[in-house]
């Protein structure tokens, strides 16, 4: 089969769900190889749970006496059904890091530096240049708690790895006429464009907008003038039927009080003392820069670093952040937004965040899902219903939905993760339409140098109520910790 033939089966396949080995894909360029995989410890009831593994597709290769280097762009998940069936879902793989070669030829009739040769046949690929990095996937539902895969990969056999130029810098795999291997699956989860457009980058699945994310102001502001926005934010955000269902600021608010409700947003609103929360003259949360942008067909992803900023013009800062958004292909009534935070001082002094209701990660819902205006409602894990019951009130989890067309409703659900210190957290909330995760309502807390503070939350949005929802089940698997087993590398059948 010559490569056009096969790019042709690639993309038939990709149409929807198979029930084929992967030898019916095989190619001349590439040995095949399967790796079972096993999935246990998923709560009861569990669908579409995002779970990933780092495997290091060398060091298995070396493991099992086999020669070659794995072509990550081959890699094939099959699920293993009871029935003896199987069926076939996206899978995304991250590279590690790899090290670039110091010696490399340029390329012919370019600049020097500019771009450098990094080709290797398939036996002559570097030990340091390792296959390796995480693959990440979508676990369907199991009655008991467990799923079988089977992992299928083909090692190179004829043609040449090229070791990209720019980061991860891992390799891609060509066969003797140039033609690079196929993609199995689209990246439906996309982030574009690539570098901030006036200030935003959009967030898409299947080319459809989710969301979008306002960078923020940016690190030494070359105007006097106070900026536009104080921090980074997302906004609008679509529910899985591509209504926006979040707002700014507050309904009924002439004064302008509630301003500096962004959407979706992450600030605090005393760190030394300084308010970073509100919309007074002074600190801000600047971008300094974004560290990844990754598309996928599971996931995309970005990876921001912030300085937290007593001035827009100054280099006086007491935090640097680092947040990593994830956006999730999940299920056909809600969508997932993970958020990673880490926060560590900017000297070499320790950090104090006080005590206060306003910090860090924060929701201001549309007007018509308000409990006042839209007669919507808040409902935490404990069943504590809107703001007479749930503010100020411990939760693993706070909801807040309501009418977003007629005969519709929707909702937005934000996770505490277990992990996080003083979980679950204590949560501000209003009727008229806000709620956010209050880490310091009951004290304050130090940040020391050499130990970050690291938080982890969840947004779900999703079609319904809270019960209509299921959030307490996506709040589950949001908590549970699957147990990945990998099996013994064989020829794949």
């Amino acid at each position: 089969m010559n490569h056009r033939v096969f790019a042709l089966v690639t993309a038939l396949l990709c149409l929807g769900p198979i029930a084929l080995s992967s030898a019916a894909m095989e190619a001349p360029t590439h040995d095949w190889f399967s790796l079972p995989i096993e999935v246990r410890g998923l709560p009861e009831r569990s669908e579409e749970v995002p779970v990933s593994t780092f495997i290091d597709f060398s060091r298995m290769l070396h493991d099992a006496n086999l020669p070659g280097t794995v072509d990550t762009k081959s890699l094939r998940l099959f699920s293993l059904v009871s029935n003896g069936h199987i069926r076939e879902v996206p899978v995304q793989f991250s590279s590690a890091p790899m090290p670039r070669r110091k010696e490399r030829p340029f390329l012919p009739e370019t600049p020097p530096g500019v771009s450098s040769l990094g080709e290797y046949r398939p036996g002559e690929v570097p030990q340091e240049l390792r296959a390796a990095g995480q693959i990440s996937w979508i676990v369907s539902s199991s009655r008991d708690g467990i799923c079988r895969y089977r992992l299928d990969f083909g090692v190179l056999r004829s043609g040449r790895f090229v070791q990209v130029p720019y980061r991860p810098q891992d390799l891609k795999a060509f066969d003797e006429t140039g033609q690079a291997t196929p993609l199995r699956w689209f990246p439906r989860m996309q982030i574009r464009p690539q570098q901030p457009l006036a200030g935003s980058v959009d967030i898409l699945e299947n080319h459809e907008l989710v969301t979008r994310y306002h960078v923020g102001p940016q690190v030494r502001t070359a105007c006097e003038s106070e900026p536009i926005f104080r921090r980074p934010f997302l906004y609008p955000v679509n529910d899985p039927d591509g209504i926006s269902l979040t707002e700014f600021g507050k309904p009924h608010d002439p004064t302008g009080s509630h301003t500096h409700h962004y959407s979706i947003w992450v600030a605090h609103a005393s760190v030394n003392s300084r308010d970073f929360w509100s919309e007074r003259r002074g600190a801000i949360i600047a971008h300094e820069s974004m560290e990844l942008l990754e598309d996928g067909p599971v996931f995309c992803r970005l990876v921001q670093t912030t300085r937290w900023l007593t001035s827009p013009t100054s280099d006086d800062d007491l935090l640097h952040g680092k947040r990593t958004l994830t956006f999730y292909c999940a299920g056909p009534d809600f969508r997932v937004i993970d958020a990673e935070l880490e926060f560590v001082p900017a000297g070499s002094e320790p950090v104090t965040l006080g005590q206060t209701n306003f910090g860090f990660l924060a929701v201001r819902v549309a007007q018509s899902m308000t409990v006042f205006d839209g007669a919507g409602e808040i409902r935490n894990s404990a069943g504590d219903l809107n703001e007479r019951e749930a503010h100020m009130q411990q939760a693993t989890w706070i909801d807040l939905s309501g009418p977003t067309g007629d005969d519709r409703w929707s909702g937005i659900a934000i996770f505490d993760h277990p992990d996080n210190p003083r979980h679950p957290t204590y949560w501000h909330c209003r009727n008229d339409g806000w709620a956010g995760a209050a880490f310091n309502l009951k004290g304050g807390y130090t940040i020391e140098p050499d130990k970050p503070l690291r938080l982890k939350y969840r947004l779900c949005l999703h079609r319904h109520d809270a019960i209509g929802g299921h959030v307490a089940q996506r709040y589950a698997d949001y908590a549970a910790r699957p147990q990945l087993r990998l099996g013994e590398v064989t020829p794949a059948k």
